[in-house]
């Protein structure tokens, strides 16, 4: 995907013009649905079966989210960063929700193997230790974003952030070590 034209949709739909947005959900909708359905498998054991959400439907509102309140995005990695947070966001009320009425209450357990196959943790819990990484680490914290949100690989990750393949690699290590300890305090 070239950087370039999104860019320019953003800025375009950011200023006011009417036909951006549609212009810019023609070329952004399919790669956040692939997130969306990514994200809402891994919450689910796999499944999306049997969910009152759909993936479509999560990338939707996070667009009109998004448009609803026009922002400059520096470029395509800086909106879709925006755009998973909010997808996450939407994530975690709808599963605290679902949890709530089918278990009574009980907080949300669940195991993102890509961070640490042998720890359970609260989802709740991921925005706020991300928050505070990104503090520590802007970098690290997009990387952590565009590999478990986004599913983008170390190449493209080290492409999109414009380092090193190894010191993606490097990042990435640190990264889920650091999220599987400060996870599992909580």
């Amino acid at each position: 995907m070239n950087d370039q034209p999104i860019t320019q949709l953003l800025s375009a739909a950011a200023q006011g013009d009417p036909g951006a947005d549609a212009k810019l959900i023609a070329a952004v909708v399919q790669r956040l649905e692939q997130i969306a359905s990514r994200e809402m498998a891994a919450c689910n054991n796999g499944r999306v079966d049997g969910l009152t959400m759909e993936p479509r439907m999560l990338a939707h509102d996070a667009l009109l989210k998004i448009l609803e309140r026009p922002r400059e995005f520096e470029n395509r990695r800086h909106f879709f960063s925006y755009a998973t947070s909010v997808m996450a966001r939407a994530m975690i009320d709808y599963q605290r929700k679902r949890h709530a009425q089918k278990r009574g209450g009980d907080q949300l357990r669940v195991t993102m193997s890509d961070i640490s196959a042998d720890s359970d943790f609260d989802l709740s819990e991921v925005p706020t230790v991300l928050t505070e990484l990104e503090a520590l680490d802007p970098r690290k914290a997009e990387l952590v974003g565009l590999r478990v949100f986004w599913g983008a690989s170390m190449a493209e990750i080290a492409d999109i952030l414009d380092i090193s393949e190894s010191t993606a690699e490097r990042d990435w290590r640190f990264a889920r070590r650091w999220l599987a300890a400060r996870l599992a305090e909580n």
